[in-house]
């Protein structure tokens, strides 16, 4: 029980310290969402219902909506591939074993490395084969180092989907091959028990995850040997397994069907009247939600980022997908998206950083099907809106804004 003392803590402090950066908020400051984008989402619920060409039949959507929750399914078994470095806490005895052989040594610790290959199923259970090796140095001169070589196959249960932060714990048997000297090399079984943890994917690009876990070892070699083995290495799904497909794959489609409502448009602007706040736009005119003219320039207000990155919070898909909505109203419409931040940071870094959420913007709107010419430019710190001096202020900077080209 000493030997598991050591590496559960160094398990736990892993642990902690993948979980403490996920609570840190935007920019080293919290994000308050402002006025601005209260009316933003506002405007974009109105839109919604003033774009609307007709009703929808309530008998009919309920029906498809209940059939397309009838066929998603939770999610199916999922593969991944991974290999991590190790590190073991051997067994006293094992120093024992080479003092009973007149040998003075100082065998404490091996070293070596693991590849694994996992299946987890929907019921969260999951099977993983894993092949390892590791090397125990005995510190004698003219005596060679002990080596173990092995495979096990693991039965693992997972406190979570893997889609982010995932504890598990796992047991299982196999078989190694102990390659040591004086003694007789031979292949024993061997058990091993654990726990440990798999992170979300922590790469603004690919689906990379981080892997740490720690496990009791058992060796029947010789009189039975038990060590503690450690580990920290990288996982990644296979075969398009991403939250972001899974997502995808399971959003039910509802279907829409039109009938006749006698709402009119009287300047045919694509805004029924009884919504529209401008009645009287020209004919061409392109218009928001509201019906009236877009300016030259439309700001995102509220569109927020995860701390320090360029990956969009969630709660920014409302104020996107009303931009989407005027976006593919007006398809031929060329549109610059242009990034800016406060004034934290060096010019070289936030220049940088703006670019890179403006080309998250850019691709969320690719994703959702919009077809209009976009560019990208990152403005960094060089156009405040307002006075950096404050949060408020430093907030309203932060921004991503749409300029329309043509």
């Amino acid at each position: 029980m000493k030997l598991l003392a050591r590496p559960l803590s160094v398990a736990a402090l892993l642990a902690a310290g993948i979980a403490t950066p996920a609570l840190a908020q935007t920019e080293g400051e919290p994000e308050v969402v402002s006025d601005a984008a209260a009316d933003v989402v506002s405007d974009a619920s109105s839109s919604d219902m003033s774009s609307a060409p007709a009703d929808v039949s309530s008998a009919e959507a309920t029906a498809d909506v209940s059939s397309a929750d009838a066929t998603a399914a939770p999610r199916g078994t999922q593969h991944y591939l991974g290999g991590m470095g190790t590190y073991t806490f051997a067994d006293s005895k094992r120093d024992y074993r080479l003092r009973e052989l007149t040998i003075d040594s100082d065998l404490e610790m091996g070293t070596g490395g693991a590849v694994y290959y996992g299946w987890q199923f929907a019921n969260r259970w999951g099977i993983e084969v894993q092949a390892f090796t590791e090397t125990f140095e005995t510190d004698v001169g003219g005596l060679t180092d002990f080596y173990r070589h092995g495979v096990t196959t693991d039965l693992v249960y997972n406190f979570g989907d893997r889609t982010g932060f995932t504890p598990f714990v796992l047991i299982g048997a196999g078989g190694a091959y102990n390659d040591v000297s004086p003694n007789e090399d031979k292949f024993d079984f061997i058990a091993n028990a654990g726990l440990g943890f798999v992170t979300g994917p922590f790469t603004n690009y690919g689906d990379l995850r981080l892997r740490a876990e720690a496990r009791y070892v058992y060796d029947n070699f010789e009189d039975g040997y038990e060590d503690i083995r450690v580990a920290v290495g990288i996982e990644i799904p296979l075969f398009g397994e991403s939250a972001a497909a899974v997502a995808s794959a399971v959003e039910p489609q509802a279907k829409v069907v039109e009938v006749p409502t006698g709402l009119m448009d009287t300047d045919g602007d694509g805004v029924v009247d009884e919504r529209d706040q401008c009645p009287d736009t020209p004919a061409n005119t392109r218009v928001d939600g509201n019906g009236c003219t877009l300016g030259k320039v439309i700001a995102l207000y509220g569109v927020t980022f995860e701390f320090d990155k360029t990956r969009l919070r969630p709660d920014a898909e409302t104020i996107l997908d009303q931009a989407v909505d005027t976006l593919k109203r007006y398809p031929e419409m060329q549109v610059e998206v242009a990034g800016h931040t406060d004034s934290k940071g060096s010019d070289t870094y936030n220049q940088q950083l703006s670019e890179g959420r403006a080309t998250a913007v850019r691709d969320y709107f690719v994703e959702k099907g919009v077809t209009n010419p976009l560019t990208v430019h990152g403005y960094g710190e060089a156009e405040p809106v307002t006075t950096n001096d404050t949060d408020e202020g430093r907030e309203r900077n932060r921004r991503v804004e749409l300029r329309i080209q043509n």
